[in-house]
């Protein structure tokens, strides 16, 4: 399934596209805790993104998690379940969000779900139009800054590299030319998201969540190992 579009994004107004959004979701079988078109959207802006001291290294670990497992999960994972019903900003910000707060790494009392759309203007090199995109997009919001680790599904028609992200990973600082747009969630839909995820793979919301953590361990240390010098190596 294609990801959804707006092809004059010049003639079509926040109210319109943030229906386009809300009917979206509901079209493809995902939620929301209250109806878009009764609020005013926000534009998340850039802002540095503090992670508390001794939590760094955790944040790292799940962050590289999810980004590596959105590039490279095959049929046989979990993920590929809701990637047809363009899913999978949505299901990777959850598996994160409770990565980050099932093993203390972020206060959830901080840490939003976020749901509506990216926006921006598609590189010149690429055709045919339309020369601005718009598509169903989740992510993180942490103290007001973004969190975000499938954004780079936008590479193609996004230059990233020419504005600094070598790595398309959102964590503060929002590349310029790219909006995201949207709401903060209650709470509960993350939970929510996530017992559903648990319970399609047969397995409570505690086993789905652990199971992720060690994973997520098991990648780290892989890593890990891979950059440590070769001891045995000749002198």
């Amino acid at each position: 399934m294609k990801d959804p579009e707006v092809k004059k994004l010049v003639s079509a107004t926040s109210y319109e596209l943030i229906n386009f959004v809300y009917n979206y979701l509901k079209e493809c079988g995902w939620k929301s805790t209250f109806n878009y078109s009764r609020r005013a959207p926000t534009q998340f802006m850039a802002k540095t993104l503090e992670i508390p001291k001794g939590s760094v290294s955790g944040f790292i670990k799940y962050v590289d998690y999810c980004y590596l497992l959105s590039k490279n999960f095959t049929e046989k994972d979990e993920a590929a379940r809701y990637s047809e019903n363009h899913g999978t900003s949505i299901y990777f910000s959850v598996v994160l969000y409770w990565l980050l707060v099932y093993f203390g790494v972020l206060s959830e009392k901080k840490l939003q779900l976020c749901q509506g759309y990216f926006r921006y203007k598609t590189r010149a090199d690429k055709v045919p139009e339309p020369r601005y995109r718009v598509g169903l997009h989740a992510w993180l919001s942490y103290n007001d800054a973004v969190m975000d680790v499938t954004i780079w599904q936008q590479g193609e028609l996004f230059d990233f590299e020419r504005r600094g992200f070598t790595i398309p990973v959102i964590t503060g600082n929002i590349p310029e030319g790219m909006k995201l747009i949207g709401f903060e969630e209650d709470r509960t839909l993350a939970k929510e998201y996530a017992r559903k995820f648990a319970r399609d793979s047969e397995l409570t919301f505690c086993e789905w969540v652990n199971y992720h953590g060690q994973q997520a361990d098991l990648l780290y240390n892989a890593r890990k190992l891979e950059q440590e010098p070769d001891h045995f190596a000749a002198g």
